[in-house]
């Protein structure tokens, strides 16, 4: 570095114009070799797939995200069922049915030649809790306050509205992820197709009987994958709504001012 700023400082002496020599000394014209041209200044290239996908992982605050899931883990009875739902025979066949759909195994091996094209990897956070029958902390199970209450604590470690709006401006980019986001987008007819299917009526059926607003937890993926349906009409399978459990103390989140029928 010190070698490099020397050169520069010399390079910038010679350069200097005619008018600062003195009079009687001019600066021979004659024998100098012609300067290269300066090379023009190169553009960064553009962020890969791989950079992109992991910036958006960085919004996420995976430490105390996996205390919020143990915490309610071990405490919580509506949160317990949730969990215990979504791991049943039913549960398990729908998210097996959803992963077999054709679209999302094309989609998902474009992924895989993206990020072996730019060179580069990209490996989510895996979610692996360590379980214990005892809480860490004593105070614990004093806070706890159901799914909704769950909920309104998930959004200061997984900010959607940042998530959302990070998305928007790098789709403004016409980048590699302005495709990815463009192809994701055409699995939303994956996602309502797999929601008429018997294991996840089911399922949806399952988590009513809990308590749990099946119809918010289905706007917030909506909001998250950008799915929101253009028009009132839904092809999910009709679910009679059930109002979710509330427990003193917990406080509501704000409700999606466009309802999504599942």
């Amino acid at each position: 570095m010190a070698i490099a700023l020397g050169w520069l400082f010399l390079i910038s002496l010679a350069g200097g114009s005619l008018a600062q020599w003195p009079p009687q000394l001019v600066a021979p014209t004659v024998g100098l070799l012609p300067q290269p041209p300066l090379p023009a200044a190169t553009l960064a290239p553009p962020p890969t797939l791989s950079q992109d996908l992991d910036e958006i992982q960085r919004l996420i605050q995976f430490k105390p995200l996996n205390q919020l899931l143990l915490r309610y883990l071990i405490n919580d009875a509506q949160f317990q069922s949730f969990v215990r739902i979504i791991n049943s025979n039913a549960g398990f066949t729908a998210r097996w049915r959803f992963l077999s759909q054709p679209e999302l195994i094309l989609f998902l091996q474009w992924v895989d030649q993206q990020l072996l094209a730019s060179g580069g990897s990209f490996e989510l956070e895996e979610q692996r809790l360590k379980v214990s029958l005892l809480n860490q902390f004593p105070y614990w199970s004093g806070t706890v306050f159901g799914w909704p209450g769950f909920l309104n604590e998930v959004q200061l470690y997984l900010p959607l509205y940042a998530i959302r709006a990070h998305i928007d401006a790098k789709v403004l980019q016409q980048g590699i992820f302005a495709q990815f986001w463009l192809r994701l987008q055409g699995l939303r007819v994956v996602y309502d197709r797999w929601l008429t299917s018997m294991e996840t009526a089911q399922v949806l059926a399952d988590l009513q009987k809990a308590g749990i607003d099946t119809v918010q937890l289905d706007g917030i993926i909506r909001e998250l994958f950008g799915w929101n349906a253009v028009n009132e009409t839904s092809t999910a399978a009709p679910v009679t709504p059930v109002a979710p459990t509330v427990i003193p103390g917990a406080v509501l989140p704000p409700v999606n001012s466009v309802p999504v029928v599942v």
